[in-house]
């Protein structure tokens, strides 16, 4: 069974940023930060991607979204 992942936490460790720093820089409640890097959501916000793509600049959602099979 194929499922969505977010990559949050990979995002967090590449930049060097704790759940802290990230909801900070990127202007999400760090609450909803932790959620989305444990990935304990049902959804996601595309505003919350949209201030994470812009902040990051990303380029490619694979570096925050991934498919997986189990």
């Amino acid at each position: 069974m194929r499922r969505v992942v977010l990559r949050i936490d990979k995002l967090m460790e590449k930049h060097e940023l704790n759940q802290g720093e990230f909801s900070e820089k990127v202007g999400i409640r760090p609450a909803a930060i932790s959620q989305l890097s444990r990935n304990h959501v049902v959804r996601i916000s595309i505003e919350h991607l949209d201030r994470i793509v812009n902040t990051f600049e990303i380029d490619d959602i694979n570096e925050i979204i991934e498919i997986i099979s189990d």
